[in-house]
């Protein structure tokens, strides 16, 4: 088999490979994993493709494999070009990370804490500006990571020191969320919500429930990420001056709402989904078009995106076509976001066997941000269905993006 056949066998024939190996069935691995006998079967025979992260958790779990022996791609080759991979990035900050659990060593000069928290705001424009955000983002974290301890254990003022290094955990739990990193994405967010109690900051206390949500559906908790920010957002409301709210917490408290909705979708939860959802609409009519988080982008755009990926997440590819014709994306001011939106049409056009037009929204998304589209384990998935069915006016584009993507060999 060729290397490229070899890459083309998809997740469905490891998954195949491995429920051998361990001695389960069909019918065990469904019952398991909340799945019905034929969806399995037609994953592993490449008729479907495992589209949900959740769902190629839960089965490697029970297949007693990992993730990455499912989707096929090694750490260090996640990140093509120049500078340090995402493994030498994920290595450096583990190692930062790990360090900071004791005494830190004294810096001297201490890093300046106004140029620090600078740069932290610089890394979140970053992610949300850059097309290639991913490379530059991780290129900067461990050393950012590293000043951000330095200068909280060294300054005076106790809440910036404490907002700027909470600012630092949630970027990095941010740039973890697309890097199989094991537990470092569990531990950063934990720090982040120890740090956000120390300086009793609702705004950070509520974004830490935010970035802790995103491990525990990564893992296949859903119940629990709805349950944890669906609490930390009864916290936040306490916190909310009725008369005079203040913009950042609003903003929070529907962003907190948005995660829960994609948690609930993604356990085929419709309408606690779409009442959660309404919730964070509510939150972003009362700030106002022009608002925009500037480190989550909540805002009414970032609801909109939500809209779309929630009738994803529950299979509904007419009303994810439906509703990206609606969309303007030129009024969302981040990359990731607008990304993320052209990915999730594409999988309505997959799911409705319109082939070229996924191909094109594709491609779309790259020239948004190379990155979001490249790293994307669903862009793969979809990639490999489109070639096996191989329609012939789609085939240019499709094998143009997996080989950018390094699905295919250049």
């Amino acid at each position: 088999m060729t290397k490229d056949a070899d890459l083309l066998r998809g997740v469905g024939a490891a998954i195949a490979a491995h429920r051998r190996a361990a001695g389960v069935t069909q019918l065990s691995l469904a019952e398991r994993i909340g799945k019905s006998v034929q969806w399995v079967s037609a994953v592993e025979q490449g008729r479907r493709h495992a589209e949900r992260l959740t769902d190629l958790v839960r089965i490697a779990s029970v297949i007693g494999c990992t993730v990455d022996d499912l989707i096929g791609r090694p750490l260090d080759s996640l990140t093509p070009g120049t500078g340090p991979s995402q493994a030498e990035t994920v290595t450096a900050l583990r190692e930062v990370i790990m360090r900071s659990a004791g005494p830190m060593p004294v810096t001297d000069p201490a890093p300046d804490l106004a140029d620090v928290a600078g740069r932290v705001d610089d890394a979140w424009t970053m992610w949300h500006e850059s097309p290639s955000a991913h490379r530059g983002v991780g290129a900067i974290l461990p050393a950012l990571v590293a000043d951000a301890h330095a200068t909280h254990a060294m300054s005076s003022d106790r809440a910036r020191s404490a907002r700027t290094l909470a600012g630092a955990y949630q970027i990095t739990r941010q740039w973890l969320h697309h890097v199989p990193s094991g537990d470092l994405a569990w531990v950063v967010s934990d720090r982040a919500a120890h740090i956000a109690r120390e300086a009793d900051d609702p705004y950070l206390i509520a974004l830490s429930a935010w970035a802790l949500s995103g491990p525990y559906r990564r893992a296949g908790h859903q119940d629990e990420a709805t349950r944890l920010c669906l609490v930390a957002a009864d916290e936040v409301h306490t916190r909310i001056d009725p008369a005079n709210p203040r913009k950042d917490l609003l903003g929070a408290y529907g962003m907190l709402h948005l995660a829960a909705a994609v948690s609930a979708a993604q356990s085929d939860q419709d309408g606690r989904a779409w009442a959660l959802h309404r919730v964070a609409q509510d939150a972003a009519n009362t700030l106002g078009p022009g608002y925009y988080d500037p480190w989550t982008k909540f805002g009414a755009g970032n609801v909109d995106i939500h809209a779309v990926a929630i009738n994803a997440e529950l299979g509904r590819p007419d009303d994810v076509v439906e509703l990206s014709a609606r969309l303007n994306l030129n009024n969302i001011p981040s990359v990731e976001r607008r990304s993320a939106a052209l990915i999730s049409t594409a999988r309505g056009f997959v799911r409705r066997g319109e082939d070229e037009s996924a191909a094109l929204v594709l491609l779309d998304a790259e020239q948004v941000s190379t990155d979001e589209v490249h790293d994307s384990t669903i862009v793969r998935e979809m990639l490999r269905e489109l070639i096996i069915r191989d329609r012939a006016r789609a085939r240019p584009h499709v094998q143009g993006l997996a080989r950018r993507g390094g699905l295919l060999a250049a």
